[in-house]
């Protein structure tokens, strides 16, 4: 395990890490290391959902934040505003797609393919949570195809209702079942 930190410098126009164990400098959009002794090493990548505290905490009540004097604020995403020219990367073995945030928000949702992986990449232009998903359930032979509704996601297969923040199928025949989430990263639009 590698305890990573800001570098502090930049790397084609993007931040770079570097780990205390070896001092090695990391690409951030890459998660390779671009210098030092790990050098070509890269970070597996895993899966995660992005969405506004404040929808987290509509969520989840519960939720305890430790504030730290000096740490970044929460809610940081939710009033920077302008922040929309990012695009969604899913990678799959040594294929690639990228997703323009504004595209994905206004649709919806995307079905795609990434090599030969099926994929659903969800955006709730609400509540901007982004979720990626292997659009084949475990235990079904071939893929679904994703639509919207009025208040939620559905398969145009079995017409049953999907969450897109934890991929489980809420009601119709495949209730129960749970999409594979895929790991993904954001980027700037230009980078």
């Amino acid at each position: 395990m590698l305890t990573l930190g800001n570098q502090g410098a930049l790397f084609m126009r993007a931040m770079t890490w570097w780990d205390h164990e070896s001092g090695s400098v990391w690409s951030q959009p890459w998660g390779a290391a671009i210098q030092g002794e790990l050098a070509g090493t890269r970070l597996d990548l895993i899966p995660v959902g992005i969405e506004p505290f404040s929808s987290w905490v509509a969520r989840h009540p519960e939720t305890q934040v430790l504030a730290v004097e000096g740490s970044a604020r929460i809610g940081v995403f939710e009033s920077t505003g302008g922040t929309d020219f990012f695009v969604i990367g899913v990678t799959a073995g040594t294929d690639a797609s990228a997703y323009r945030y504004p595209d994905v928000a206004e649709a919806g949702v995307v079905n795609d393919r990434v090599g030969d992986r099926p994929v659903v990449v969800f955006v709730d232009s609400e509540t901007r949570e982004v979720n990626v998903y292997l659009a084949t359930p475990p235990g079904r032979d071939g893929p679904l195809t994703f639509g919207t509704g009025a208040d939620n996601f559905f398969d145009s297969q079995t017409g049953s209702a999907w969450d897109p923040f934890s991929g489980e199928a809420t009601s119709g025949p495949l209730s129960g079942s749970r999409l594979t989430r895929l790991a993904w990263v954001s980027s700037f639009d230009w980078a």
